[in-house]
């Protein structure tokens, strides 16, 4: 009896967990998930010939969607767009025509990101090695696994700072005294070793000169003659 008992709890376990994985909510690394940015829009092109599109929306997988989207077009728009399973479905224009076999589109749409970093507007060559710009991004989304690149930019052309990857960046040491850089920090959603829906600050740093040495006459007193 015990061992009957225990075999029905690991089935019905079993069965548990294979049920919420078949329903559970997308995730940005669902399989063949299709991900959007905060306010993009969803083109599914041209239906087929005498058709018309018919989009249905749940938050999770289901063989029923009830919930009908109303398409721009044959887009749906960025109010519409959301984090869930999109149902696409053709209908021919004719009276009676039947419709076609669902095709399920699993979306993950990223909440928008903001970034900024920490840093001195101006500091000296003296003290370069002591020097760290910090990083931070805000957002709303659940997934927060993200990808940083460091930047300099001149004339609004950026160029990769190599192996700055990390949300904090030390300031080369070889940097010219006396002049101003810009530095930015880009940062974006990462999943499978891609950045996306990056967002980016820009921010002017000077590094100044040390002086030089100052050249001091000083006047002691006088002695006297004896």
């Amino acid at each position: 009896m015990k061992t009957t008992m225990k075999s029905l709890y690991t089935s019905l376990m079993l069965m548990a967990v294979c049920s919420l994985s078949a329903y559970a909510q997308v995730t940005p690394t669902t399989p063949d998930v299709k991900l959007f940015c905060d306010g993009s829009t969803l083109d599914l092109g041209t239906p087929p010939v005498g058709t018309d599109w018919i989009v249905r929306y749940s938050t999770t997988s289901t063989d029923t969607p009830t919930d009908g989207i109303v398409l721009n077009g044959n887009i749906i728009s960025a109010a519409d767009l959301n984090s869930g399973y999109y149902y696409i479905i053709s209908k021919g224009t004719d009276a009676g025509a039947c419709e076609s076999e669902m095709q399920e589109v699993p979306v993950y749409k990223f909440a928008a990101l903001a970034v900024d970093f920490t840093a001195p507007t101006s500091y000296c060559i003296e003290d370069v090695s002591s020097q760290e710009f910090t990083g931070s991004t805000t957002s709303t989304d659940a997934y927060t696994s993200f990808a940083y690149q460091w930047y300099t930019v001149n004339a609004g052309v950026e160029t990769a700072i190599s192996g700055a990857t990390s949300i904090t960046y030390k300031p080369s040491e070889t940097v010219t005294p006396g002049t101003e850089t810009t530095y930015r920090l880009k940062a974006g959603y990462l999943v499978d070793g891609l950045r996306y829906c990056s967002a980016i600050v820009d921010k002017a740093i000077t590094v100044t000169a040390k002086p030089a040495k100052p050249t001091i006459t000083i006047s002691g007193v006088t002695g006297e003659a004896l």
